[in-house]
């Protein structure tokens, strides 16, 4: 094999082996649980968990910035209303959308209120 082979044979593998070979295998920061203030009707406070829902959805854009905005806080008040009218944790949470191969509870079903409300 010549020299002028051989260096471009290095060259080659050198560069297959560098080049990136799929997705970015960075690692998202998964926000701990947090809970949010008991409303003055509410049956009980609401922890959400980052961790349990990334889970079940394959990217963050799945709530992030369709459903809800990046920064905590910054969404507005989070209400059974808009949750009842198909608007924050209702765009899912509706008895209809399918999430993870399961149809998740639905924020309008008075038997499931501690599932996310507990005491």
């Amino acid at each position: 094999m010549t020299a002028h082979r051989l260096l471009t044979l290095v060259v080659v593998v050198a560069v297959c082996v560098a080049a990136p070979t799929g997705p970015s295998t960075a690692q998202v920061r998964i926000t701990p649980d947090f809970q949010f203030e008991q409303g003055k009707d509410s049956p009980g406070p609401v922890t959400f968990s980052h961790e349990k829902h990334r889970a079940k959805v394959e990217k963050c854009q799945a709530c992030h910035t369709k459903v809800f905005k990046m920064k905590k806080g910054t969404t507005g008040p989070l209400t059974m209303a808009k949750m009842k009218a198909g608007e924050q944790c209702g765009a899912c949470h509706n008895g209809k959308t399918e999430v993870g191969g399961v149809v998740p509870v639905s924020v309008d079903d008075p038997a499931k209120c501690e599932t996310c409300h507990r005491k």
